[in-house]
């Protein structure tokens, strides 16, 4: 370590609470850093980050873990109170009121790494994928490190050791190229197909990808490039996780699911266009019949989810057809809330509420069958979830869309990612391949 570094210097505003962990003002926490500095440590262990930065504020990244399970099965909600048991009070610890008047919603508990085809587990849809072809990740958590950017303060848990803050400089990385797996004419086919299933009512709305993949370049590192990804600004719903070479870097702008302990929020995202905010009276995204019938369907997907393991008469659309804004793209966003029913489990919720209906559409189970036939190939984590439930009764996932997923192996490997689009009864071949490349390019973008 280098003399007087800031490593050598008194903590800035420091504060310490009755459990030994302690918070200090270290505005330029860089949690890249802090990944590389763990896997220095232990390179066969999971790296976890959980970005929220850009949306709440806050970041996590957990730096014990007493346990991680690779489930194939779904038997891994089984034996972990906080997804099997009703949801109830908090087990977590109590520290009164925070000096600061600010405290982590995530210092332990459980992550969560959930593949688009465990849904097959719950509620088989009959299509050629009947069972994850990667499996889910469960980790549990002792203690966490999490930053809230607003106020520049890092929280840190009991014995910390300050030396895994030393900043890191990442070598640069090899670019991989992308192209699509399939053709416009092939797409052009599957939409045929659909429109043909609208037609005849087997479903209403079917959200249909393309997938852009490029071979590993020589000596890729995932957090390397995850660190490129950071300097072009955190996502709303972003994060990272490696794990026995299979690795994924998300700039995900959709929550699937907040909570806490009973009160729960999904915000799902469907309508897309390009481009700076228009003058707020003129905003076509509330003026395409198209995106809006998308919209609302999926609003009332969600509805009747919640629907399911709510109490009655707690499920109500907080917010509807809000736009938002990144830095390239604009969405429609509803907010959909509901009271958890407290004889059911968190387990029960996801279950319900997973896949994520704005990626898949409606009827669930039946447009699942199509896009498994139509896509022929697993969406592995594109369109799974990942997040956490906190020992004190929080939980925050996000819907793994915008995200690069990958597999690093020692004669290469591969890299991917999915862009999709809502196809309901009055879509346009040009306009959704136009959406898809609009989403396909914010991924490109990471390795210009």
């Amino acid at each position: 370590m280098k003399k007087n570094s800031r490593f050598d210097l008194p903590d800035l505003d420091p504060e310490t609470y009755p459990d030994g962990s302690r918070s200090l003002f270290w505005p330029d926490f860089d949690p890249v850093s802090l990944l590389v500095r763990l896997r220095e440590r232990d390179p066969l262990r999971p790296l976890l980050h959980i970005d929220r930065e850009r949306s709440s504020g806050w970041s996590h990244v957990p730096v014990d873990l007493s346990r991680v399970v690779s489930d194939w099965d779904g038997e891994s909600f089984a034996d972990h109170p906080l997804l099997a048991c009703p949801a109830g009070e908090p087990e977590g610890r109590s520290l009164g009121n925070p000096p600061n008047g600010i405290w982590p919603p995530f210092s332990s508990g459980v992550v969560l790494l959930l593949p688009f085809e465990m849904a097959e587990l719950w509620e088989p849809s009959g299509g050629p994928f009947t069972s994850p072809q990667v499996p889910a990740v469960r980790c549990d958590c002792r203690t966490v490190v999490s930053f809230h950017a607003p106020t520049g303060r890092l929280f840190l848990p009991p014995g910390f050791d300050r030396s895994l803050l030393e900043p890191i400089s990442l070598p640069p990385i090899a670019l991989p190229a992308f192209s699509a797996t399939d053709s416009p004419e092939v797409f052009s086919g599957h939409l045929d197909r659909i429109r043909s299933g609208l037609s005849d009512g087997r479903y209403f709305q079917v959200n249909l990808a393309r997938r852009f993949e490029a071979p590993l370049p020589k000596g890729f590192d995932p957090l390397a490039a995850y660190a490129r990804t950071r300097r072009l600004g955190p996502s709303p719903f972003g994060g990272f996780f490696s794990y026995g070479g299979r690795f994924l870097l998300s700039r995900s702008p959709e929550q699937f699911l907040s909570g806490d302990n009973d009160r729960l929020v999904t915000r799902p995202i469907a309508g897309t266009a390009p481009g700076p905010p228009p003058v707020e009276q003129d905003e076509p995204l509330l003026r395409d019949p198209k995106l809006l019938a998308e919209h609302i369907m999926t609003v009332d997907l969600l509805r009747n989810d919640l629907g399911r393991v709510c109490r009655p008469g707690s499920v109500r659309v907080s917010r509807l057809l809000a736009v938002e804004t990144l830095p390239h793209l604009r969405h429609l966003v509803s907010d959909v809330e509901g009271r958890l029913d407290p004889r059911l489990s968190r387990k029960d919720l996801l279950c319900s509420l997973f896949p994520g209906g704005s990626v898949t559409g409606a009827p669930r189970i039946a447009v699942r069958r199509e896009i498994g036939r139509l896509e022929a190939r697993p969406r592995n984590d594109y369109c799974g979830v990942f997040g956490y439930v906190s020992s004190s009764g929080q939980m925050d996932f996000s819907l793994l869309i915008r995200t690069l997923e990958g597999f690093v192996e020692p004669s290469g490997g591969r890299i991917s990612f999915g862009a999709g689009a809502g196809i309901v009864a009055d879509s346009v071949l040009e306009e959704e391949i136009r959406e898809i490349a609009l989403k396909a390019r914010t991924m490109e973008e990471v390795f210009r």
